[in-house]
């Protein structure tokens, strides 16, 4: 019989909190290039471009459709722990493994949806929208975050930011 190792991400420290109003910092041209640029098993870029409507080139500049001003909710994760302790469940997997978002990207990213979704949050933001693909509409959300007080780290070490922005639609 074989063992199957796992490992419960839930056991690892995240905090949420909501920081704003704040500039958003866009870049109106060639800021879906990134998209294009190949990366490991994916040498023309992201297998979205082009085919998902939330991503390049069919998302619409963020400046057309909102205000300027945002709300910032993120979610803090304990990279470096959960790092640490997938380590010890494979110590066999190289870094690129152990640092694979699909292990933990939909987890986290639900996690940030239902907190931008829950009743405190929808009834004191009610005429706004949540944007969940920040840079498909140009915004640089390392900038973004800075103007938040939140200094993102890439590579991620210690800590991972999951982003959602609250935005008010221009009409």
């Amino acid at each position: 019989m074989v063992e199957l190792k796992t490992l419960e991400i839930g056991e690892i420290e995240r905090e949420f909190f909501l920081n704003g109003p704040v500039a958003v910092v866009c870049k109106p041209t060639g800021f879906n290039r990134w998209c294009t640029l190949s990366y490991p098993g994916h040498k023309n870029g992201c297998p979205n471009f082009g085919k998902k409507e939330s991503c390049p080139p069919f998302a619409p500049y963020f400046l057309d459709r909102y205000k300027p001003e945002v709300f910032v909710a993120f979610m803090r994760f304990d990279f470096g722990e959960f790092l640490e302790r997938k380590r010890k469940v494979h110590p066999d997997w190289t870094e690129r493994a152990l640092r694979n978002p699909w292990h933990f990207q939909g987890h986290l990213d639900s996690k940030l949806k239902s907190f931008v979704n829950s009743e405190l949050i929808k009834s004191n933001f009610e005429n706004f929208q949540a944007i969940y693909s920040p840079e498909a509409m140009g915004i640089n959300i390392h900038l973004t975050a800075r103007n938040a007080e939140v200094e993102l780290e890439w590579p991620p070490r210690k800590n991972m930011y999951r982003i959602i922005l609250l935005a008010q639609p221009l009409k």
